[in-house]
């Protein structure tokens, strides 16, 4: 079979991976998004903070993205069944779910131009001189690209063949379980994130106006025990600490509780050659932080101006990454840290709220962000 050529191959389609196919297409970029799935991905978190709602409104985005959302503008915090503190949003944030947010930037980018194949994994990848050459695909296919972006999850086919050594740290103290349940009135009202001295967490939120979510957190012994006898031995304990959520209870009974395994992920380099990682190919923090999407929205659109910048000129392309794209790491790695404080205190009222950002947690930075595209002044020699 003939070997395709484009300017840029984005291996994953995922948010960050469709919605930097969006940008690239609008800016000329001959674009293949490769996924190994038959379809975009389904499973993500379902929020986006004023961070990425600031990013998709910067491309007229944002009303598309919230119209069939739900906005809030707070939660709660509970400690043993006792208030603690309020979030405030002054903007709000955005519910919706992953699946249909990757689905809607999908649509915009068929309308775009953007040339999706879909069953198509990555068999083979070959490297010339530290850059990314040709991908064999399982399907068949052959695909050659100026710029290769890996945005390929954890697990990232792009990152093993970059020879970039991940650093992970699994919370095996703290195992998680989602289930989607019918909404109730008080899930409805407001989003309440539960923690208890016992090293148990739980989140109830809307998920649209007809289901809501409910996460749990709980030591590895305890897990075992709860979920092998069943919802009512669930029920029980989160009777212990769970104060206002309580008409969500009779919903658990039936629902289906599916594990999520959570990491942290860390890499000393997020590009090499013509390849650069995306999303959670590249870092991943702790979901308490609720920053992951709005971050990979941010690392999209700053990799989009600098493919663009750099023009198809490998070398300035290296050194325009090494100075705007490299740089994020610094965030990222604040925010893990910050994830890892938050799981480390919880059990602990005090300290939970001593290590507790605001900032952070509404903004994404420890100070207000200075929103708008990446600046590319004339370059220096590096």
């Amino acid at each position: 079979m003939a070997t395709t050529s484009c300017d840029v191959a984005i291996v994953g389609a995922g948010l960050g991976g469709c919605f930097l196919a969006l940008l690239l297409s609008r800016r000329g970029q001959r674009v293949v998004v490769i996924e190994q799935g038959p379809s975009v991905p389904g499973a993500g978190a379902d929020f986006l903070k004023p961070p990425g709602l600031q990013v998709l409104a910067r491309h007229g985005l944002a009303d598309l993205a919230g119209r069939h959302g739900l906005r809030r503008d707070v939660v709660r915090y509970y400690h043993d069944g006792e208030p603690i503190q309020e979030c405030h949003y002054p903007d709000g944030f955005l519910i919706r779910p992953y699946r249909e947010l990757v689905e809607l930037i999908y649509t915009w980018c068929a309308m775009e131009g953007v040339d999706f194949w879909f069953d198509a994994g990555v068999d083979d990848i070959a490297m010339d001189e530290g850059r990314v050459g040709e991908l064999a695909l399982s399907n068949g296919r052959r695909l050659r690209a100026g710029v290769v972006i890996g945005a390929d999850g954890t697990k990232s086919a792009i990152r093993q063949a970059l020879d970039i050594e991940p650093r992970t740290m699994p919370y095996e103290r703290l195992p998680m379980r989602v289930a989607t349940v019918p909404l109730t009135a008080s899930i409805a009202r407001l989003n309440r994130l539960y923690f208890s001295s016992e090293g148990w967490f739980s989140y109830f939120y809307p998920l649209n106006r007809d289901q809501a979510r409910v996460f749990v957190g709980l030591p590895p012994e305890d897990e075992e025990a709860i979920f092998q006898d069943g919802i009512p031995a669930l029920t029980d304990e989160l009777k212990k600490f769970v104060t206002e959520s309580s008409d969500a209870f009779d919903s658990l009974q039936p629902a289906a509780w599916q594990r999520i395994k959570v990491s942290t992920l860390r890499l000393g380099a997020y590009h090499k050659g013509n390849a650069a990682l995306l999303g959670s190919a590249a870092f991943a923090c702790h979901p308490m932080t609720g920053m992951g999407m709005s971050y990979t929205l941010r690392d999209a659109e700053i990799l989009a101006d600098v493919i663009c910048a750099a023009g198809g000129d490998e070398e300035l392309l290296d050194r325009l990454l090494s100075a705007h794209y490299e740089p994020r790491k610094h965030a990222h790695e604040q925010l893990i840290a910050y994830g890892d404080a938050l799981v480390a205190t919880f059990p602990d009222r005090d300290a939970y709220l001593a290590a507790f950002s605001r900032d952070l947690h509404v903004h994404g930075e420890t100070a207000l962000p200075a929103p708008g595209p990446v600046a590319l002044p004339a370059l220096q020699p590096i």
